[in-house]
Parts: C-alpha cells; structure tokens; sequence
C-alpha cells in the first residue's frame, strides 16, 4: 500500500505526554515499516502459506511483531535506561543517543546520518514518518539488507554493519520469485547466505562503550557492554569453526528454529497477499526450507508483560494475544533450555551436612548474557524431619530484593551499597551466590551506568560449555572477581559448597533448592531510579505495577542424611 499520510501534529488532548504513536506503513529513504512487509508476510485466513504441518499460523510478521526485536524502542526500561545515561553525562546526550539508537533504532539512525536528522528520544512520541521508523525498532528492512561486508569481524560491531544501496532483500532461498514482492513493496529479493548465519547478529549482539568521566571526557578505556556473539563462538556451539562439535548450532537455530512446535521441519510457501490469493493454493510460489520461525525468543517477561498491559500508551505493533504467546515462549524457554541444577555430592562432619550444588549452562552463551541488569541466584532451604527450616539462604521479599537471614535485604540491594561477592563455599546464610555482572569505573568503584563503565567488577555469568582461556576471544569474555580463579566455576557451568549446621539429632533432613532469574534486577533498578527524567518516572509507574516473583529456571528437592 502507499504510504499513510501524515497525521495531525497535535496530538488529541486526551493522550499522555509519553505516549507512542500508533503503527503506520511508511518508507523512509532505504527502510519501510513492518506493515508494508505484512501486506505478503502475514497469515490470512484463506491462504495455506506460512503454516507448519498442523496448520499453525507462522508467518514472519506475526511472529516478529510482538518480539523484543520489534519493541526494542517501545521498551520503557530501555528508553529509561537511555535517559538515565543521558543525565548522567547531559554533555554527551546526542552521543548516547547515537549510540544506543544505532542497534534499538538501526533504520531511523541509517537515515539520520545521512540527513542531520538523527533519532533522539523526544522523536520517539513524534508521529512522523521518522518517528514512524524509529518505533518500528529492529525491524524487517534493517536485517534483510544487511551485506556481509565485515560480519564477524571487529568493524562490523556496535551496529557498524554495511546496508546495500540497491533496496535488495535478502533471504535464504535461491531462484527468489521477484516481480510480486519487488512491485509491492520496491525491494528485489536475493538469496544471501548471511541471513543464517551467526555473524549477523553478532553486528548488534556485540556492543562496545567508549568510558566516560562524569564531565564527559573519554577515559580511554573501552568497555564490552554485551558480547553474547563472542561468548557463543568461545563455545562448542560455535559452527563457523572448520570442525564444529556435535552440539554446533547457529544463534538462529534456538531464536529462530526451522522446525515447527513439533519438532518437525517446516516446510510452507513464504508469503501469499492478504485475501490468500498468492500462496494460498501453491499456484505462484513453492514451498520452500528451511522457514525460520521469526520467534526471536529471549528471556525477558518482564517487558513483554508490560507492554501488555500498558498498550495504550506503549502501542506495540501487536495484539494481546501475540504479546502473551511471547511471554509464554520466554518462560517455557527459561524452564527448559537455560539451565539444571543438581546435588552433586553430600557429606556429614559431625553436625554439619555439606551439599554442592551444581549448576550448568545450557545456552551457547554466558547466562544471563547481554546488558549488565540481569542477574540469576541461589536460593537453597535445608528442612529437618518437622519441616522446620534450619537454613535459608537466598529469600527474596514481594519487590524482587534479595534478603538476608533476617529478611532483611542484603546490603547490595541498596543505592550505593556493596557487591555481593562470587562464593564457592557458603557457611552463612546471609549469603547469598548470585551470578551477575557488575561494571566499574574508571576508578575501579561499582557503577551502573554504561557510559561510566571501564571494566567489571563482578562477572560470575555462567560461562558456555567449551569455553577457553586460550581461545581468540577470552579476554573480552572472561570472568572477574573471584570467580576468575575458582577452579568450580569453569565452562559449562559452577559448583557451590553450602555447609549447614544440621545435627542428626532432628534429622532426617530435606533439600530444596531452586535457581532464579531477573531480567531486569532489583539493585540495577533502584539505581536507575536515583535519576530524574519523564521515561525514569514512567518506567517507575510500570514497573510498580508488575509483577516481581523471579522467574524459576530449575529446582530439586530430595531427602538428605
């Protein structure tokens, strides 16, 4: 369809100072929005095209529109998370927003540095064809014509990825029908191998941050803000390797699978026009594999839910229905594909059980992986014969803050507090392992502003399995803090010794034990809400409103001695 005009430039009365404008079909100079796309790549009623084997509706669009990929500028903690930033350091807020609208708002910043109009947070409620693209987030046209031109290579990180100039899409499929798809939308489809491959999502998945001090001026230091890429390819899931492991696996094989719920390969035509009519009854396209499900999940329901519940402001370019199906493939990703957690061993010293706990990483990259707000711990309860708790370490009360033994929370939950130290042995129950990674500044103090970072404080994240020191990308990888020379905590996975007082006396004795994760963690929000701005206080608002339980990623419980 043509373009949608421009609405009105002043909003009705009734619509709140940050609210989103809602969805439009637009082009801006190389990009269009998601809609133009979902002219042929949505489900429609009549057509058969874009369904697995049971006839399940899998159509790119539909799946994407309700992904974090799609509301990656929709997210209110990231636009807060941004404002913060710019607070922090207002000498250098056109630099920030650069900067973090180069991957969150890839197409809206393409255009702008090519026209002076570069995307700040005030065009984000802007209902203009900018702004248009700019909500559209990571957005169909900023993936499909990415080249490989540097991929997996140190020019192609922090969104330095190269667009072609030619309006050509790419795909996996060879021989692309053209006519249908280049008449309807002006882009020509090509087959492209990199849209498969590792690499192009390692161009946004590895970002770096030039530290700042507080007036502004660059410190020299250059911090790894996110490295999920590098991580995966110091793993045996890395497959551009010339002798990949059995377990080798493309980030877009677990984000992006090519087969269906089922478990069985997809096998459909890849668009059909609104009413069915193409691919409806296979009479112009064939069907074609693989299909990559546009699934993109992630970890995070705490975002997802917001979203939901606050669409009348957030607008996302989905229904409820769809936002739900996402939240629900997130958890079931986090209970079943992230981690286990096991007893190890057991033993007795006089009065005192000593348990190991072992922990292992499933994924192919440090768990939790990408922005330092996400975090994971240990929460582990030895019950005597009366179900009566002789130790608890681990509590967390209805906001989301961990306790000590007193159900007071730990000091590290706090504004300013300290960090919760890497553990390989715990005798107290005030203590407490919690995997996380925690920046520094330039000075060595913790900080939780990205552009204060220089290096990390604290970085327990379970690492991949097959991760190596020696490999090209360690450094950039590698643990910090304690847990950099604890011969337990190795690729793969920990081993944490928790010894209790238990006498036998009021045995037997029962484990229970879960690991739990935060996508965004309590400590990290209570200093971002130390800052000021309009997104700061509207995150508040949802945030207060959310939900706080951790997500449970796995759990035991068994009898001891």
């Amino acid at each position: 369809p043509d373009p949608s005009p421009e609405p009105p430039s002043t909003p009705p009365p009734t619509t709140p100072a940050l609210a989103l404008p809602t969805p439009r079909a637009v082009t801006d100079g190389a990009f269009a929005t998601s809609l133009l796309c979902a002219t042929c790549h949505a489900n429609a009623g009549s057509s058969s095209a874009m369904r697995d084997s049971a006839g399940r509706p899998i159509a790119p669009f539909d799946l994407w529109r309700s992904s974090m990929m799609s509301n990656a500028v929709r997210d209110p903690f990231w636009r807060a998370v941004v404002s913060a930033e710019m607070a922090a350091t207002p000498s250098k807020a056109d630099a920030i927003q650069a900067k973090c609208f180069s991957c969150h708002g890839a197409m809206a910043s393409r255009e702008g540095q090519l026209d002076g109009n570069e995307p700040t947070l005030d065009m984000v409620y802007e209902d203009t064809t900018r702004g248009q693209i700019l909500i559209d987030g990571a957005s169909c046209t900023v993936c499909h014509q990415i080249t490989d031109e540097g991929l997996g290579t140190d020019a192609s990180y922090t969104a330095h990825f190269v667009v072609n100039a030619r309006r050509e899409a790419y795909g996996p499929h060879a021989s692309p029908r053209e006519m249908p798809m280049t008449g309807m939308s002006g882009y020509r489809p090509m087959q492209a191998a990199q849209t498969t491959e590792s690499d192009l999502c390692g161009s946004c998945h590895t970002v770096f941050t030039e530290a700042l001090h507080a007036d502004g001026t660059p410190t020299g230091l250059v911090f790894a803000e996110q490295t999920p890429y590098l991580e995966w390819r110091n793993s045996v899931f890395n497959d551009e390797v010339a002798d990949p492991a059995p377990e080798a696996a493309s980030c877009q094989a677990c984000h992006m699978p090519t087969s269906s719920e089922d478990g069985e390969s997809i096998r459909t035509t890849i668009a059909t026009m609104m009413g069915g009519g193409m691919g409806g009854g296979g009479m112009m396209l064939q069907e074609r594999e693989p299909f990559g499900r546009h699934i993109l999940v992630g970890g995070n329901t705490v975002v997802p839910r917001m979203i939901l519940e606050h669409a009348d402001e957030l607008t996302p370019n989905a229904s409820s229905a769809a936002l739900q199906a996402t939240i629900d493939r997130a958890r079931e990703a986090l209970q079943n594909d992230t981690a286990t957690l096991t007893l190890a061993g057991t033993d007795r010293t006089g009065d005192h059980l000593v348990l190991t706990l072992e922990v292992e990483n499933l994924t192919g990259h440090k768990l939790p992986t990408g922005i330092p707000a996400r975090r994971m711990w240990l929460y582990v309860r030895v019950l005597d014969r009366d179900d009566q708790v002789v130790f608890s370490s681990g509590a967390w009360d209805t906001s989301g803050r961990i306790l000590a033994a007193d159900g007071v929370p730990l000091a590290s939950e706090a504004v300013g507090g300290p960090v919760e130290p890497h553990r390989d042995r715990i005798t107290d129950a005030s203590a407490v392992q919690i995997y996380e990674d925690v920046m520094a500044d330039s000075a060595g103090q913790p900080t939780h502003r990205l552009m204060r970072a220089a290096t990390h404080k604290k970085d327990n994240r379970l690492l991949p399995l097959g991760w190596r020191p020696d490999h090209e990308d360690a450094e950039r990888t590698a643990p910090h803090g304690a847990a950099a020379t604890d011969a337990n905590f190795t690729g793969g996975g920990d081993r944490v010794r928790y010894e209790v007082l238990a006498p036998t006396s009021r045995g037997p004795y029962r484990l229970e034990a879960k690991l739990l994760y935060q996508a965004i963690g309590q400590r990290f929000v209570a200093e971002l809400l130390e800052y000021d701005t309009p997104e700061i206080r509207a995150f508040e608002r949802y945030f207060d409103e959310a939900a706080r339980e951790p997500e449970e990623l796995s759990s035991l419980s068994t009898a001891l001695p």
